[in-house]
């Protein structure tokens, strides 16, 4: 018995000695996040097509008049200038009908100073009353024949030089040839088809097809379009071609099946880096630079309400925003209305933040190019 009274004594002194013993407090810690304060800033918007490169221009070489390929002149698939010769059709024949034609004409030549001479003599002898009208008339109309076969035979002679020129078949620009479809020996006439195909490769076209929407972002709906952008060539390796390219086709309405524009750039092509049927892709920017309110992508979040960002108000407090999206490039998005210049944008460690709740901002410039870093999930 008095060893039980000692042990609820004992229990009695140790909760009454508890009772003195303070509670430590909780304190409330206030995530630091990153973020940026919105200020207007230039971006040039900007759109990636697929493309294809095409000769400037492209010219079939035909035989234009009969005979044996006398010579092949070039290295199929080199460089060739304007007016080079190329092809020689066998010449002989077609000399010939030039001497022929010409002896014609001086022939008809003669007949007609004959004719001539004749007509001025009747001429004054009708005006002496010496000769009949019927004479004079009969001479009169042979000087007209006359006259009408030097003609012809000059026509004739026109002809034959022409012939003996399409002999020759030379280059109609500086450009490359292809592959020859005739050797030498082969006979060929106005149907045998293309000998060899020429393209100009200097300048280059590149063609592409903008659709509508993109064709008013970025370039609007008023005046000349062409002069607000420009455009430049990557190749299938990704790599941006030197030069840059300005608009030479522009068509006159968009295409009501694809809903799209076709438009043609031209590049310089001196070293022929570009080659006919090349694809790659056009990068096509605005000239001149617009302003506007830019977040980082990661900054945005979304749900069924739509597309929102959180910001910190001047007491420190989380707010949502929704917001609403005119641009967007890679890891840069462009706000049009939701918030303002001087607001204060979450844009990393949004997973500890609530709406209500507070925050304390670690400010960072935003340059408009996504920071290297993975992105939060941002869906709620």
């Amino acid at each position: 018995m008095r060893d039980l009274f000692l042990c609820f004594a004992g229990v009695f002194l140790l909760a009454f000695s508890g009772c003195d013993r303070k509670v430590p407090e909780h304190k409330t810690v206030i995530p630091e996040v990153s973020a940026i304060k919105l200020a207007p800033a230039p971006y040039s918007p900007s759109g990636v097509l697929i493309a294809e490169a095409k000769a400037f221009d492209e010219v079939n070489l035909v035989a234009r008049v009969e005979g044996f390929l006398k010579k092949r002149l070039f290295t199929e698939g080199a460089k060739v200038k304007k007016g080079e010769l190329l092809y020689e059709i066998e010449p002989e024949i077609y000399m010939a009908k030039v001497k022929a034609a010409q002896a014609k004409l001086t022939k008809a030549q003669a007949a007609r100073n004959n004719a001539d001479t004749d007509y001025k003599r009747q001429r004054q002898l009708l005006s002496a009353k010496a000769v009949s009208e019927r004479t004079y008339d009969r001479v009169e109309a042979a000087k007209l024949e006359a006259d009408a076969d030097v003609k012809a035979a000059e026509a004739e002679l026109e002809l034959a030089k022409q012939n003996l020129a399409y002999t020759q078949i030379r280059a109609p620009f500086d450009g490359v040839i292809g592959l020859s479809n005739y050797s030498e020996g082969n006979l060929v006439n106005p149907n045998s088809g293309t000998l060899a195909t020429v393209v100009k490769t200097d300048p280059m076209r590149v063609e592409f097809a903008i659709s509508e929407n993109q064709l008013l972002d970025l370039a609007g709906n008023k005046g000349d379009r062409r002069d607000r952008l420009e455009f430049r060539f990557l190749t299938q390796d990704g790599k941006i071609y030197p030069f840059p390219g300005k608009i030479s086709f522009w068509d006159n309405k968009i295409n009501t099946t694809t809903g799209t524009f076709r438009v043609q750039a031209q590049f310089p092509n001196p070293d022929g880096k570009l080659t006919a049927g090349m694809f790659g892709r056009i990068l096509m920017r605005t000239k001149t630079p617009r302003k506007g309110l830019l977040i980082p992508e990661e900054a945005l979040m979304q749900d069924q309400a739509g597309e929102y960002v959180y910001i910190i108000t001047p007491e420190g407090t989380v707010a949502r925003r929704n917001v609403k999206i005119t641009y967007r490039e890679k890891g840069m998005a462009v706000i049009s209305s939701g918030v303002k210049a001087g607001d204060i944008v979450i844009d990393s460690g949004l997973q500890h933040v609530r709406p209500g709740g507070k925050a304390k901002a670690k400010l960072h410039i935003f340059s408009g190019v996504a920071k290297d870093k993975q992105p939060e999930k941002k869906s709620k």
